[in-house]
């Protein structure tokens, strides 16, 4: 796991490590500019021959950008250096990496800067970095718009410039990466929101800076515990004993959840309708739900997927049980909760629009701080699995984030199935540690669907197909 700070965090991250090494900001700057040079060579693997145009602002990611453009100069590379900005507001640093920098062009022109671009076959993106926050206009708008249009190869310092450090969000425009080096530790605005259709390739790339503390991590597929103990001398129970609560009306959802559990190994799986019982699979157990039932021999109950409509009977089982029971509510289901109550038993796992309605914010006020969001409903207890191009575990200390890219589950159902897995765990892990390593597993599983049917084919249904996969391959 990798820990994920605020632009904020970064500074102050910056300035102890100046502090205590007893290095002034030439030195930091210039050993970020000289790995983000020799991560750049590594990945991009530029011809020696083809230009390399570094854009380079005053701040900070701008004088990283001269270090990489002094550093390729020396080894040979055909680079050209363009710079634009107030030099009033330029660093030392800068002011000092500048005066180094034999050759540049000052973009003043923007037709004949468009031109330049266009004999550039790669292009270094120094214009914004942590420092951005407000939306991108005039002229640095153009140029990143300029490089967008051109479909160039571009290497981006710490963040795509445009994207903001905390949000992920892009600014009116953000410049479309093909590969980002991240300085000294990830930023929230590596992974939020817009992040991922910007980056391209990202690496994290060590400074020398100081491990400060957060309790926010980034966690890489590989390193989720996902595996799934079983011995001989057992029976179904042993493997958990689960329920799973939606509607008649939509009755596909309740099953892609109930069936997704099976594949991840629950030993005996029990779906209730709120009217007419419909029979999906062979492997599962149907009734028709009555409030005279006792909900507390199971050892997990999975409530919301396909309801729409408040149905009394399920209210009072949700204020009898939320207490006593481990219980995931997803989609119709958090209508029948209260933001404002505890629920310490409870995981949530809503997409924007669903948490913007049990919130009541905006999803424009979510998506600006949603990790902000996630704590205010963790202090009541709820653990929160909040989806989306990253997703967000929110437990009731740490947050984890975690990357599927993979825009094949944007389509209907795949949110039941993640339903369904992290239920499984439910059965003998804490609420947190189930959400993490179903989302994991949710994530696996949909590479494997994505590799046999591409993200534009694959449907909820292939996800479960290969679930088995998961755990087959990893022999």
């Amino acid at each position: 796991m990798k820990k994920v700070f605020t632009a904020e965090e970064i500074k102050k991250l910056e300035q102890m490590t100046c502090e205590q090494k007893q290095q002034d900001e030439i030195e930091i700057m210039y050993q970020a500019g000289y790995v983000l040079a020799k991560d750049f060579l590594s990945r991009v693997m530029p011809n020696i021959n083809e230009e390399i145009a570094v854009i380079s602002n005053v701040g900070n990611n701008g004088g990283d950008a001269l270090v990489m453009f002094l550093e390729l100069e020396k080894l040979g590379y055909n680079v050209k250096a363009y710079l634009f900005g107030n030099l009033d507001n330029a660093s030392i640093a800068y002011i000092h990496y500048l005066g180094l920098v034999k050759k540049y062009l000052e973009i003043r022109d923007l037709v004949e800067f468009k031109k330049q671009m266009s004999n550039a076959k790669y292009i270094i993106d120094g214009i914004f970095g942590i420092g951005l926050d407000r939306d991108v206009s005039g002229d640095l708008k153009f140029i990143i718009k300029t490089i967008n249009d051109l479909e160039k190869v571009v290497y981006a310092i710490d963040l795509p410039s445009g994207i903001h450090p905390d949000s992920g969000l892009a600014m009116g425009i953000a410049m479309k990466a093909c590969y980002t080096g991240v300085i000294g530790n990830y930023k929230l605005g590596n992974f939020l929101n817009d992040a991922l259709d910007y980056h391209g390739d990202i690496n994290l790339l060590d400074i020398g800076l100081l491990e400060g503390y957060s309790d926010v991590y980034y966690l890489d597929l590989k390193e989720a515990n996902i595996a799934r103990e079983r011995i001989h001398n057992s029976n179904k129970y042993t493997y958990g004993h689960n329920a799973y609560i939606g509607s008649s009306v939509l009755p596909g959802a309740i099953n892609m959840s109930a069936l997704a559990a099976l594949k991840t190994g629950t030993g005996l799986v029990e779906v209730f309708y709120d009217g007419d019982i419909i029979r999906f699979n062979q492997d599962i157990i149907y009734h028709k739900f009555d409030e005279s039932l006792d909900m507390s021999k199971f050892d997990a109950i999975v409530f919301g997927p396909g309801i729409s409509q408040i149905y009394q009977p399920y209210q009072e089982m949700i204020d009898r049980y939320a207490d006593k029971k481990k219980m995931l509510i997803d989609a119709g289901g958090l209508k029948y909760l209260s933001k404002d109550k505890k629920y310490e038993n409870v995981i949530i796992t809503p997409h924007i629009g669903e948490l913007s309605a049990f919130t009541k914010m905006s999803k424009e006020e979510i998506s600006q701080n949603p990790i902000s969001c996630l704590r205010k409903l963790a202090k009541n207890g709820l653990t929160v699995v909040l989806k989306g191009p990253t997703t967000i575990v929110q437990g009731q200390r740490y947050t984890y984030l975690l990357q599927a890219k993979n825009t094949g589950l944007a389509t209907a159902g795949t949110g039941d199935v993640l339903a369904g897995i992290i239920s499984s765990y439910m059965v003998d892990d804490s609420l947190v540690n189930a959400c993490v390593r179903g989302v994991a597993v949710h994530s696996i599983a949909a590479e494997y669907a994505k590799q046999k049917f591409g993200e534009v084919s694959m449907t909820a249904s292939d996800l479960i197909d290969n679930l088995y996969k998961v755990w087959v391959r990893k022999r």
